[in-house]
């Protein structure tokens, strides 16, 4: 009855085609997943779709193994079911999947997961020679991508460089309302101008005094180097004193104005050619956009900072939250987030490293990488295999410090790898988990914008964070603690709007929202370390922040005493 098909024309393939979406959708649906080979054996034989239908699709999910194998396959057909036991998941599972399923997105399924990654710089993406043409197209790209967001938008689509903005200048001046005559001003012409920020200084008045350069395109055919060809610039001055809360927001956005963004300023220029601001556009997360929702109950966990290596690691407290995963010492209200937590999101600093700081072999239990690794694998093993784990690195871990950063290296962290359920992820990252834009990063800039912020602490990243989301870029300072690697792409620009935005480093819990952005610093695993003691900070360890993908409402869960830090 199950014959196959040896020989296939042109009109056959648009066929075979149909056949795989049909199929695939009837499997995931049915809460199958299936290997390629299994695959191309049903759809090769002489009824495929009714022997999906009539053979598979008969059992229940709970009944078969977790992936469908070829093997598996033969066995329904020949009626001998010798594969019903649980077998070990092959290491490739198929991804090409329907354009027929229920969400508009492509997925990548494995078990009950459904997720893409859509940004991740791998080992292949972040080379570069260091060479002054790498920083010039870095920030040639840096100015592209958020200029792009910025003619996206009606209020600003008409912004211009500041040596067409110096060409408009108007003569008139803007004391008094009146002539002598009576005959009242006219308003001098306002216009928009874009451009990166080169430098930023308090005048005596206390005016923020900003110099904003121009982006120059590079010209092949222009016998010059571009490295040694001043870019036009237009200095702009924002006022710090205009009354009323116009005046209050217009000084509050000159002082978060951070070196090397890219902003558009509003204003008018006067005869000196300078532009006299009257606000400050960011390019900012749309107010009007379409928040991503899962269509079922799910549950992420965010997690970072575990620091597994170090003398203050709460190794006993990350087991207590993995055997609570696992449905130990579950109050009742909480059994329906548990069975549904599917994913589980690590922001870096998996282990504390080694020499990351002097003296650091004096505050380490496991003095080897290698065995840090090893160590937090052996625990991350624990998870309920139900959890798909991303992981991203931090500075402590084996990895380079300049952004982004490749995933951790494989040399160091092989425990980790060998590991089926999770997926080593770049810094920084974007994920789509059941239609939720999740952007992880391990938030290395908070060192910045600490003291370039006003506001700004690691006891309070919410505030940062919301500022990186404005300016729509994880790190826009060069030249400060946060190191960059020159690249001819900049990694680090925020080109699509996250629904998460996932941050660690501060080892201070937070949760906020921003324009429909679900805001998360996940904490830490690492109890009060000396540095931490002098510099009067005190972390937030043992907080997991769970997330429901279908409703974007966050929930904290604590596995540690705060109590005692005092």
């Amino acid at each position: 009855m199950f014959k196959t098909r040896t020989q296939l024309s042109s009109t056959d393939d648009q066929l075979t085609s149909t056949i795989r979406r049909n199929i695939l959708a009837l499997l995931i649906e049915s809460g199958f997943q299936i290997t390629p080979d299994a695959l191309e054996f049903i759809i090769n034989l002489e009824f495929p779709l009714k022997t999906v239908e009539s053979v598979i699709l008969v059992k229940k999910p709970a009944e078969s193994p977790s992936i469908l194998s070829k093997e598996y396959i033969k066995s329904l057909i020949k009626g001998h079911d010798t594969f019903s036991q649980s077998i070990e998941p092959p290491t490739e599972v198929h991804d090409d999947y329907p354009e027929s399923l229920p969400t508009s997105e492509p997925v990548t399924i494995a078990s009950d997961w459904q997720f893409r990654i859509d940004k991740n710089p791998d080992n292949e993406a972040v080379g570069s020679e260091g060479t002054i043409d790498d920083f010039l197209k870095m920030f040639r790209d840096r100015f592209d991508r958020i200029k792009k967001i910025y003619m996206a938008r009606i209020d600003t689509q008409n912004a211009v460089s500041p040596s067409v903005a110096k060409l408009r200048k108007s003569p008139t001046k803007r004391s008094g309302p009146m002539n002598s005559d009576g005959a009242r001003r006219r308003r001098p012409p306002s216009q928009m101008v874009l451009g990166i920020i080169r430098d930023k200084t308090i005048s005596r008045a206390q005016n923020v005094i900003i110099d904003l350069e121009e982006y120059q395109k590079e010209d092949p055919t222009d016998s010059r180097s571009s490295s040694k060809v001043a870019n036009e610039s237009i200095i702009c001055v924002i006022p710090s004193k205009l009354s009323g809360l116009k005046g209050q927001n217009l000084s509050e956005k000159a002082n978060s104005l951070l070196l090397d963004e890219v902003v558009c300023i509003s204003g008018y220029v006067d005869n000196d050619g300078r532009m006299i601001a009257d606000d400050v556009l960011f390019p900012d997360i749309p107010t009007a956009r379409q928040i991503g929702r899962a269509k079922r109950d799910i549950y992420a966990a965010f997690i970072s900072d575990l620091h597994c290596g170090s003398q203050e690691f709460l190794g006993d407290e990350l087991d207590q939250f993995i055997a609570w995963l696992n449905g130990k010492d579950v109050d009742n209200s909480d059994k329906t987030m548990v069975e549904n937590t599917k994913y589980l999101f690590i922001a870096g600093d998996l282990v504390d490293g080694i020499s990351v700081y002097p003296g650091q072999r004096y505050h380490l239990e496991v003095t080897s990488l290698y065995d840090q690794y090893a160590l937090i694998a052996s625990k991350l093993r624990k998870l309920p295999k139900r959890v798909k784990v991303f992981c991203i690195p931090g500075n402590h871990d084996a990895a380079r410090q300049a952004l982004p950063k490749p995933p951790i290296q494989r040399t160091f962290a092989e425990p980790l790898y060998e590991l089926d359920n999770i997926t080593m992820l770049g810094d920084p990252s974007q994920v789509i988990v059941e239609g939720v834009n999740v952007l992880i990063t391990h938030g290395d800039s908070l060192d910045d914008l600490v003291t370039m912020l006003p506001g700004a602490s690691y006891t309070k990243p919410a505030l940062p964070m919301k500022e990186l989301l404005k300016k729509r870029h994880l790190a826009p300072i060069y030249g400060g603690k946060t190191e960059l690697a020159p690249l001819h792409r900049d990694w680090m620009v925020i080109d699509t709007p996250p629904d998460v935005v996932h941050f660690g480093h501060a080892h201070h819990n937070a949760v906020d929202n921003y324009r429909g952005v679900q805001i998360i610093n996940s904490g830490t695993f690492q109890s009060q370390t000396d540095f931490m003691r002098k510099q009067g900070i005190v972390p937030t360890p043992g907080i997991v922040t769970f997330l429901n993908l279908r409703t974007g409402s966050p929930e904290l869960k604590f596995f540690y005493d705060l109590s005692q830090q005092n």
